[in-house]
């Protein structure tokens, strides 16, 4: 027996087992059978409107994947959304107070969870295995961007175009028809004579005000030539009382001013 031929057959096999080795481990770990080997949880995502998601579909948290969809989605018995099924790896722990968004990625629209933490809660508790999370959110795709526009955004446009329509036509035919320009021409006319009669009385109020203003002025003038008037009798019956008539001297001093002679 040629032991260098049976050296060569036994370093043969032994590489062919361990190329068969790393193969099933690649297959293992790469393959789904990998994923049952993983321990995970379940948690419940309740969305108003799940379209697209389906079994299998990826968890993402932070652009890792962390579980899958268990479950295609099942209407709620208050047939007002539908509670979608997720498996998330047991070494995921997942804060409570987190969104779970439905998002869209590649040219066909492949739907998939997306986990969103709420980085403003403080001391975040993980979500407990088992819970139902309320008013998941749904990332808005093309279709669903499409059918707003069909159902929602077009009838409202199509409502707004008609009224503007109709208050067009309501105006070429009460307001800028013949009369109508006539009757708009009548009240701009109207509007420049009423303007052209204020601006004349205030005029004339300006007029009144400054002879008012004058009379004010001569009027406190003749008080004040009144008052020395006055002091200047008092003054004289002073003098005629204390001299007499025959030895009269102007010794009283008079009261208010005196104009000079």
């Amino acid at each position: 027996m040629d032991t260098t031929k049976t050296s060569t057959q036994l370093r043969a096999g032994f590489f062919m087992l361990l190329g068969f080795f790393c193969i099933g481990s690649l297959v293992i770990y790469f393959g789904r059978f990998g994923e049952s080997v993983k321990k995970y949880y379940t948690l419940s995502v309740e969305y108003r409107n799940a379209s697209g998601l389906l079994k299998g579909a990826d968890v993402m948290l932070a652009g890792a994947k962390i579980g899958e969809v268990a479950l295609a989605p099942v209407v709620l018995p208050s047939m007002r959304g539908v509670s979608v099924p997720l498996k998330i790896e047991e070494s995921v722990q997942i804060p409570d107070g987190s969104i779970f968004s439905i998002g869209s990625s590649g040219l066909l629209g492949d739907r998939f969870v997306t986990v969103t933490m709420n980085e403003n809660t403080p001391n975040p508790v993980p979500i407990a295995p088992g819970s139902v999370i309320k008013n998941g959110q749904s990332e808005s795709s093309i279709a669903e961007l499409q059918r707003q526009m069909h159902d929602e955004i077009l009838p409202k446009l199509s409502s707004a175009l008609d009224n503007i329509d109709a208050v067009s036509q309501s105006l070429r035919k009460d307001v800028f028809n013949k009369q109508g320009v006539e009757n708009l021409q009548a009240t701009l006319a109207n509007f420049h004579t009423a303007s052209d009669s204020l601006a004349a009385v205030s005029g004339q109020i300006q007029g009144v005000v400054d002879q008012t203003s004058t009379f004010l002025r001569k009027g406190n003038e003749t008080m004040d030539s009144a008052k020395g008037a006055a002091g200047d009798l008092k003054a004289f019956i002073s003098n005629l009382r204390q001299h007499g008539i025959i030895f009269y001297r102007d010794t009283a001093p008079g009261i208010g001013p005196r104009k000079q002679p």
